[in-house]
């Protein structure tokens, strides 16, 4: 359940919250938690230049007895005689992101991977996650994200983030999300915190950055609270879960165009299928590149293209083509994967700089960043083919319009965050 509250009487870096009848005490810090009897209170969002700040979500993990099992879908999977359908993934995943019992979320969990997911089983887990999400509201406008499911291990700069400010710069409207780095040294928010631009923003801060620069990032912890109900079973269990390719399809946004890259060939179908029963997107393409989760001078790309084909208004129907991409057909040279390597947050945030100046200059990493926002390009509907979106995205880098975009966005998240520019 969800409470705005008021806050008020600061003092140094303390604030007395009042929520209804309770009254707590807080110390300022960039995310507040703290458990109180049953009740845990996490701090989304707040202002240090004012006294008041909105929104606070207050959520209350189940005790053991209002609990529901998991034991029935645990079951099915040990029979083996079939795979759990959509509508009881989705009912299971419910009960885990409201706070299920641990060992039983890692038995699922565990089952799941052992057996192989199904489309229709990422799919009920993509819904149970979109029902549970503090959604962005940008109305009909037309949204885009760039985004890798991670996991290749390669350590490159961030390729699909540098990707959505080109893409935005060439006429894009980009809702992008992301989190910290879970297996890379450096991730999405890591970074573009690390270049000033304000990744703690709430939905409508969120909306505001979209309207001031068509570009805005979503960070999980904000729009996917419920994430951590799972994220100690995940740690304890220390392998990979279906939780490692979900994110990309759960753009809380509801974005409509999407690239998503994968760390392995197949994914591709897994995550494309999904996509397609879960209906929300009207253009997307799932990728896989020599060993990289998004496309790279490295070598051919697979690409997996799905379309929504229907008349406006009428039920989705996808037009789905299977295709390879090499970026040596349209004059994109072979690099090695050193020529792509970053670091941490500092330092990736002076190569992401680099990459998005202005001038005819080449290199690997301007490449990778060109061949990726041309995918999104045509995946948006500015260009014809994925050639044609490469050849706007480089006329649009050279020109120096994503440097400028950049230093745009960075003013505009912290204009939306209250924070004082």
């Amino acid at each position: 359940f969800f409470f705005c509250v008021t806050v008020g009487e600061k003092s140094g870096k303390s604030f007395r919250v009042v929520a209804r009848n309770i009254t707590f005490s807080l110390t300022v810090s960039p995310m507040v938690k703290f458990r109180t009897a049953s009740i845990a209170l996490t701090l989304l969002n707040f202002s240090e230049q004012g006294t008041a700040f909105s929104p606070f979500f207050l959520s209350r993990k189940k005790s053991s007895s209002q609990m529901s099992s998991l034991k029935p879908y645990i079951q099915t999977l040990i029979d083996g005689e079939r795979h759990l359908t959509a509508d009881e993934t989705e009912a299971a995943f419910g009960e885990i992101l409201s706070g299920a019992d641990e060992v039983q979320v890692g038995s699922l969990l565990t089952l799941l991977r052992s057996r192989g997911e199904t489309p229709s089983e990422i799919a009920g887990m993509v819904k149970a996650m979109n029902k549970a999400c503090n959604s962005v509201d940008l109305g009909d406008k037309k949204l885009l994200d760039i985004v890798g499911t991670g996991g290749d291990g390669a350590d490159t700069i961030n390729i699909s983030t540098a990707s959505v400010v080109l893409a935005a710069a060439c006429g894009c409207t980009v809702a992008k999300a992301g989190n910290r780095s879970v297996s890379s040294a450096c991730g999405s928010a890591d970074v573009l915190e690390a270049l000033g631009v304000k990744v703690d923003l709430t939905p409508d801060q969120v909306v505001a950055c979209v309207e001031s620069c068509n570009v805005a990032f979503m960070f999980a912890p904000i729009n996917h609270p419920a994430m951590r109900f799972v994220a100690p079973v995940r740690k304890k269990l220390g392998v990979r879960t279906c939780f490692n390719i979900l994110g990309p399809m759960t753009n809380a946004a509801s974005a409509q165009r999407t690239v998503i890259g994968v760390f392995h060939p197949e994914l591709i179908p897994l995550v494309a299928g999904a996509l397609k029963e879960v209906g929300r997107v009207d253009h997307a393409v799932v990728i896989h590149g020599v060993g990289l989760d998004e496309i790279s001078p490295l070598g051919p790309s697979e690409i997996l293209e799905i379309k929504n084909i229907a008349p406006a208004g009428e039920s989705k129907q996808y037009e789905e083509k299977s295709f390879s991409f090499d970026p040596l057909d349209i004059g994109i040279p072979r690099c090695e994967l050193v020529d792509l390597k970053g670091g941490g947050p500092e330092e990736n945030a002076e190569k992401f700089r680099k990459v998005l100046e202005g001038g005819n200059h080449s290199d690997a990493k301007r490449d990778s960043i060109i061949l990726n926002a041309g995918v999104g390009c045509y995946v948006y509907g500015l260009s014809e083919s994925i050639e044609a979106g490469c050849k706007l995205a480089r006329e649009t880098l050279e020109a120096g319009k994503a440097d400028a975009l950049l230093k745009r966005w960075i003013v505009a998240s912290q204009e939306a965050a209250g924070v004082a520019v």
